[in-house]
């Protein structure tokens, strides 16, 4: 949650983020448009949020998931309360970029990154049903 929130401020502000991928494109495409750079960069941004929300559902699953306080909870509670908590702190995070000047909030991002959390959960969910179809065999 320290990196997203630090990746919200200006150093992570479209500006910033262009100025070390634009040489790295060029060197990769020197015939690269403007245009072209701009939807690449666009693209590896959202990418970049849905990465990063994956990581933190994988995170949260686990923390909710194995936590004693949240025992109570069904397997399906557990999953749907990772998801919201995500949500939660996606929303705060837009919330947090109203305030810095080169960033802007979207309601869009928001619903990149719970889908990355609700990525993450999957993922979490897949690699335990196939730990315990390994366990089982013989």
């Amino acid at each position: 949650m320290a990196v997203i929130f630090s990746a919200s401020t200006g150093l992570g502000a479209p500006s910033h983020t262009s100025r070390f991928f634009r040489p790295i494109l060029h060197w990769l495409f020197p015939r690269i448009t403007t245009e072209q750079f701009d939807q690449i960069h666009y693209f590896v941004r959202k990418a970049a949020h849905f990465t990063e929300y994956t990581i933190l559902g994988i995170l949260a699953w686990r923390l909710v998931h194995f936590d004693p306080v949240f025992a109570a909870f069904s397997f399906r509670k557990q999953c749907w309360f990772t998801l919201l908590l995500c949500l939660l702190y996606a929303s705060s995070d837009e919330f947090h970029q109203k305030f810095v000047p080169t960033r802007e909030p979207t309601i869009h991002d928001v619903a990149i990154d719970t889908s990355g959390a609700g990525f993450g959960v999957l993922l979490s969910l897949g690699f335990r049903r196939w730990r315990f179809a390994l366990q089982k065999s013989p």
